[in-house]
């Protein structure tokens, strides 16, 4: 079956179809924060990643490097200036732009995502993985490539 008829069924699937496919797929129950349709963008690229070999070892340590430290250096190779991170935290957009050295959000200049994230929960959170930069996903990608 080819890439895009496979995609195709994906989008004609319902949810409960997605999950189980997710599940067939990665081998762990889909996420519960998981949308339809971002169940359905993940599992197409899933199918996608498959089709033309998945990441690269260097795409993947390059992936993970961006949230391996709670203190995150944009001038070291990080993340890049100008990239503009999301998270929705109780039905809020939370929008945070990458400086050179900083972060900016809501005006006010952050040293680490992680101040950010507290600022915004009220609690302490490693801020990469409040912004969706290190997850435990990216250890299961570590380990499916041989790493």
């Amino acid at each position: 079956m080819k890439v895009v008829s496979k995609v195709t069924a994906i989008e004609a699937m319902t949810t409960r179809e997605r999950q189980a496919e997710w599940e067939r797929r990665v081998g762990t129950p889909a996420p519960p924060a998981f949308s339809a349709g971002l169940l359905a963008r993940a599992l197409a690229w899933e199918v996608q990643a498959k089709a033309s070999g998945g990441l690269s070892k260097a795409e993947i340590r390059r992936i993970t490097s961006f949230g391996s430290s709670g203190r995150m250096d944009p001038a070291t190779g990080g993340i890049l200036p100008g990239t503009w991170l999301s998270r929705t935290w109780r039905g809020e957009v939370h929008q945070v732009i990458v400086l050179d050295s900083s972060f900016e959000y809501r005006g006010r200049r952050y040293s680490s995502l992680s101040e950010i994230a507290k600022e915004i929960t009220g609690a302490h959170w490693s801020g990469p993985r409040f912004f969706g930069l290190k997850s435990p996903r990216l250890r299961e990608l570590k380990v499916s490539n041989g790493q």
